[in-house]
């Protein structure tokens, strides 16, 4: 039988979430100042998350002082409403439907494809003009999700970096290792016929908990079924420590390759056995002995390493969409001379290229990824000691080396 809104138990829940929200949530600021362009800002400020997820959001505080000591968007000075989501699924459509509310129709956040997928729930048919940060291919579907932009690359251009590096290294038999989230089971798919398509045998396809407390369980199974090499996802700092603790525990030291979680660094000493770790990111956020990042990029990167970022996390705070959103909804709505969602819609769908921070960014009514596979390069994740990436804080990464 259904339940409907009377139900007991379904009334308990909803009153649960609301207070796991934090009284805050509920007194919204009123409507804007004819001089003010709010924007919703989604992000965890309480729950195990939080700490990882900040670091992302500073890099849009970068980007929201540079518009407003520029004089705003039409004249009109950002300003933020904050709310807590917890970076919890279930608390996203509390979150925006008070955002929806209050009046506030762009949106930056949440993190993370599971959460983003609760939100546009909510979001997409009150046409609430919303960028996340999200890597599973099908938040990235303009045709499900209009009113979504990914400011970053889908899962699949990363994977085909990660898995393109594994097959130059001559592996034959690998071992994928995935996180159970939406990310997670996207990217896991894309693994797989990435490594097929390659004549990479998988020996071994483990999927693990968020939040694990012991990857040793896992790593294990990989290696006694053979695995040669790891092809993986991680998004979270505490996932990264376990992974780097597992391996030290069984002295293990197969390449492992993946996104630009693996660039978190975990807790445990790295030394001479975690050289062979490559993490696919922006090719503009890699450097060699003879190319540097473009100008504009280090410019950014400095502005990043002078935040008050925890250094485990600031090589993928980097990486965070929010900055290129930013300006990308100032540029269109000076281009249309509006800050209508539809308007700024229809210019960013037109494939104008907007000027992204790592390369050409360009959306389709179909696409809504801004960043393709040739942004992405791969990067030697114990490299950050290295002086140049030292000097950054570890943002940038010494590009991992051409192998036959």
């Amino acid at each position: 039988m259904t339940k409907n809104s009377h139900d007991p138990s379904r009334r308990s829940m909803l009153l649960a979430s609301a207070a796991a929200l934090g009284a805050g949530m509920w007194s919204l600021p009123g409507r804007a100042a004819d001089n003010e362009l709010r924007l919703g800002w989604i992000k965890p400020l309480n729950g195990p998350l939080a700490s990882t997820f900040e670091g992302y959001f500073q890099a849009a505080e970068i980007g929201f002082e540079e518009i407003n000591a520029a004089g705003g968007i039409l004249g009109r000075k950002l300003v933020k409403v904050e709310v807590d989501d917890q970076a919890n699924p279930a608390n996203e459509p509390i979150v925006m439907r008070k955002l929806a509310d209050a009046g506030v129709q762009i949106l930056v956040g949440p993190i993370g494809s599971s959460q983003s997928l609760a939100a546009f729930q909510i979001g997409g048919p009150r046409k609430m003009l919303q960028a996340t940060y999200s890597s599973a291919d099908e938040v990235g579907d303009g045709t499900r999700f209009p009113y979504h932009y990914g400011f970053s690359s889908p899962g699949l251009a990363q994977v085909k970096r990660h898995a393109e590096y594994l097959q130059a290294m001559g592996i034959k038999k690998a071992g994928i290792l995935t996180e159970d989230s939406a990310a997670g089971a996207s990217i896991r798919e894309s693994i797989q016929q990435e490594l097929k398509a390659r004549r990479i045998e998988v020996v071994s396809d483990q999927v693990f908990n968020l939040k694990t407390q012991d990857m040793t369980p896992f790593l294990r199974k990989l290696r006694a079924d053979g695995a040669l090499a790891l092809d993986t996802h991680l998004s979270n700092l505490n996932d990264m420590t376990q992974l780097r603790i597992g391996l030290k525990r069984l002295n293990w030291t197969p390449p492992i390759v993946g996104g630009a979680g693996l660039l978190l660094s975990g807790t445990v000493p790295d030394g001479a056995m975690y050289k062979d770790i490559y993490a696919a990111t922006y090719r503009a956020l890699t450097y060699t002995d003879t190319e540097k990042p473009p100008g504009r990029v280090i410019e950014f990167a400095r502005k990043l390493a002078a935040k008050d970022i925890s250094p485990t996390i600031i090589g993928t705070a980097v990486t965070s969409p929010f900055y290129d959103f930013l300006h990308a909804l100032k540029k269109g709505a000076e281009a249309t001379k509006s800050l209508e969602p539809d308007a700024i819609r229809k210019y960013w769908d037109s494939g104008a290229d907007l000027g992204g921070l790592f390369g050409r960014l360009t959306f389709t009514p179909a696409r809504h990824f801004g960043y393709e596979t040739d942004a992405m390069a791969m990067a030697v994740v114990a490299s950050e000691d290295e002086p140049f990436s030292k000097e950054f804080k570890g943002i940038f990464r010494r590009r991992a080396p051409a192998v036959a």
